[in-house]
């Protein structure tokens, strides 16, 4: 929240002057395995450090600076923007590995910033990554029927 604030230099509840951001804290949008995380409009931005928001936060007042120029939709992050053009690195968050190109501008494409693309812990699997232990098994005696 801190590096929105930032950036945006709005608070929870602002809106800022050129009405493209409004800034809302929720209590849960469902992504905790990839915590912290945004919505932005319908998409979801997961694993975010302080630099990665930032740089997000950048690329999208970019793309919408540039659409707004060109008198066409923003083609901000959603389906339409993600026909543009897709893959390599983008100007704004390269270790994402991919990209969507609106009106131009390359955006990170919705999901976990890190590289992750899945919800497994950032520092691997915790657990069921061994064997089970001691000598359990289902009853076969018909038992539980």
């Amino acid at each position: 929240m801190k590096a929105i604030e930032d950036e945006l230099k709005i608070h929870h509840g602002e809106t800022t002057e050129d009405k493209l951001f409004t800034f809302t804290e929720v209590e849960c949008l469902g992504a905790c395995a990839n915590a912290p995380m945004v919505q932005i409009n319908d998409d979801y931005y997961e694993d975010l450090t302080p630099e990665t928001t930032k740089s997000l936060l950048k690329a999208l007042r970019e793309a919408a600076q540039k659409a707004g120029a060109s008198g066409q939709a923003s083609g901000l992050a959603g389906e339409a923007g993600k026909a543009e053009g897709a893959g390599g690195s983008g100007t704004a968050i390269p270790e994402q590995g991919r990209t969507y190109a609106a009106q131009g501008v390359k955006l990170p494409s919705p999901g976990p910033l890190s590289g992750r693309k899945t919800c497994e812990p950032a520092q691997g699997l915790t657990s069921l990554n061994s064997e089970m232990w001691g000598n359990e098994k289902l009853r076969t005696d018909g038992a539980l029927d």
